[in-house]
């Protein structure tokens, strides 16, 4: 089994919960300051839901306290692993600025000596060609479509495959994104984040080899033995003796 990243969708669809949908959004993208394989990287928004969920999402992600893990008032998330991430993430934000991303809310380093660096949010729908790598970050592209359609459509955009979730909707509308969405892990109203290990784990394209751990762990950590047994050795020849 191989895990090798995602540049995982959240879609919003009709919901009247906003503000929960704003904390799963949160929870997907900023837990553990983004350094999740299945943490949310592009969140896709209907847009009759796009101001009302964004303005939750910014609001949210402003009150967000980030520093030392034992620091008080306790932080939400920490540092990024290193300075060398903290400067590729920060040269990756200013990269999808300079290209027609849109900010709402900009990344923030207080001490360029140290790894910390806020959440950030940034529209890139006007952009032509988003670059579909893993930014393993607190940083989260909002991507705004029409239709349910354009959504899927748009989820699927990627060469990665590892998780995915819808947020809002009917089951109709989850039966649909779970039957259309190329990936391994699929939720509803639920994070991209935090899979259990009593299910499979994985991906598919350039997030996996089709081959789920977790659960399915003991399958590739073993090999099948067949078997065929009786407790004493009884035969006979039956035809084809001669007398």
């Amino acid at each position: 089994a191989l895990e090798m990243g995602g540049n995982n969708p959240i879609v919003v669809i009709d919901t009247p919960k906003v503000s929960d949908a704003a904390v799963l959004i949160i929870q997907s993208a900023f837990t553990s300051a983004g350094q999740r394989c299945t943490a949310g990287r592009r969140l896709i928004v209907l847009d009759s839901m796009y101001d009302a969920v964004i303005a939750e999402v910014k609001t949210l992600a402003d009150r967000l306290i980030y520093g030392e893990p034992f620091a008080e008032p306790a932080p939400f998330m920490g540092p990024v692993i290193d300075n060398d991430s903290a400067d590729q993430l920060t040269e990756s934000f200013l990269y999808l600025l300079s290209n027609g991303g849109k900010a709402i809310k900009h990344m923030a380093r207080p001490d360029d000596n140290l790894p910390f660096i806020s959440p950030a949010i940034i529209d890139t729908t006007a952009m032509k060609d988003r670059p579909d790598v893993e930014l393993f970050g607190p940083l989260l592209q909002v991507i705004r479509v029409k239709d349910f359609d354009e959504a899927i459509a748009e989820a699927n955009n990627t060469r990665f495959g590892l998780s995915a979730s819808l947020i809002g909707g009917s089951p109709q509308d989850y039966n649909r994104f779970w039957a259309n969405i190329r990936a391994g892990i699929i939720n509803w109203n639920r994070p991209t984040n935090g899979a259990s290990s009593k299910a499979p784990f994985g991906g598919l394209g350039l997030s996996g080899n089709h081959r789920p751990a977790a659960f399915y762990a003991a399958d590739y950590c073993a090999y099948p033995v067949a078997s065929t047994e009786m407790d004493q050795p009884r035969a006979s020849i039956g035809v084809g003796l001669r007398g």
